[in-house]
């Protein structure tokens, strides 16, 4: 994650530019308290989120869990959210869909999470043509969201048509798990702990009653080429606000001390998974339980970081990563990314 002074400089330029948009602000720029109102669905990069909210009860912040990436964009305009969690790529792929929103990514925290869980005697992409495979999502079908995005670009990369050589179907995770378990489908993508979660399982002989043994293949790997990134790891998720939000003196102060209680977070659960996972699936239950997500045990969580299946990096200079972040976007989503969606990293 990015320090906070690159933020409050992007800020300061765009002011002295001019390139502050000219449309009125939104309601929810108007709003008299000065809390920020953050959304995300049940993703990997919600659990230092809740952490931190569990650490720093008095933090300015409003948050309000989605079901689908596909409900921000309404959020944003209607004044019910200031920021996001998502995927980079998703936040990229918004801006370049709708650049009215002026979307920013602020940070990026989640730079390992996502893998295709297949049956052992599968070892890579390659081997899965001609097969069925599960796309899911965490909650609802998981078309177009993150796992189908990054799912599309490494069938790509493994030489593979999508449409010709794979049969993809496209279901909560919850029944593309149960699928897999069955042999009903060779392969799903799934971020981890819920990859973690599958694969422990079936070597313990208890994934769904099935005898199939499982192993994850890692879509980190296959990705190389980008040589300011960690051997392993990709710049996945991201905190993203507007560039309304950036001028705004009350919601970009809000968006500052969230940043930070967030990047203290991730550091905190990467140095003590095992005492502070608990805390993080605490509050994953009382938030997004009642849209009906369901709370990983906090022992795969904290197992899923140990085995470096999840990692959450703060502090890394957004100079040294712009170009490969921008090279990376451009590849999943098949076009350039405006310059403006990097500029407050």
């Amino acid at each position: 994650m990015l320090h906070r002074r690159s933020v409050l400089m992007a800020a300061a330029a765009s002011i002295a530019s001019g390139c502050v948009p000219r449309a009125s602000l939104s309601a929810a720029l108007e709003r008299s308290d000065t809390s920020l109102r953050l959304v995300s669905a049940a993703n990997p990069h919600v659990f230092p989120l809740m952490l931190a909210l569990a650490l720093e009860p008095d933090l300015p912040l409003s948050f309000s869990p989605i079901k689908e990436s596909a409900e921000i964009d309404s959020m944003f305009r209607t004044g019910e959210a200031d920021a996001f969690l998502g995927m980079t790529y998703i936040g990229a792929k918004k801006q370049l869909a709708a650049p009215d929103l002026g979307l920013r990514l602020v940070s990026i925290n989640t730079w390992r999470g996502f893998f295709e869980v297949v049956p052992r005697d599968i070892r890579s992409f390659a081997e899965l043509r001609g097969h069925k495979v599960i796309v899911s999502g965490p909650m609802g079908s998981g078309r177009n969201g993150g796992g189908d995005i990054i799912f599309q670009a490494a069938v790509r990369r493994a030489n593979l048509d999508p449409g010709r050589d794979l049969e993809v179907a496209y279901m909560p995770a919850k029944a593309g798990i149960a699928q897999v378990a069955a042999g009903q489908a060779a392969g799903i993508t799934i971020p981890s702990p819920g990859s973690t979660g599958m694969v422990m399982r079936s070597r313990m002989g208890s994934e769904g009653g099935s005898n199939i043994a499982l192993s994850a293949i890692d879509m980190q790997a296959m990705f190389t080429g980008f040589r300011s990134f960690d051997e392993g790891q990709l710049p996945i998720g991201g905190l993203h606000t507007s560039e309304q939000v950036l001028q705004t003196p009350p919601r970009r102060s809000a968006l500052l001390r969230v940043f930070d209680a967030y990047e203290r977070a991730c550091e905190a659960l990467m140095r003590e998974p095992e005492r502070l996972a608990p805390m993080a699936i605490d509050q994953y239950g009382k938030h997004l339980a009642p849209i009906g997500a369901t709370a990983p045990p906090a022992m795969l969580l904290a197992r899923a970081i140990r085995a470096n299946e999840l990692v959450y990096r703060t502090g890394v200079p957004a100079a040294g990563i712009r170009a490969d972040v921008s090279a990376f976007l451009n590849e999943l989503l098949g076009a350039s990314v405006e310059p403006a969606f990097l500029s407050a990293l």
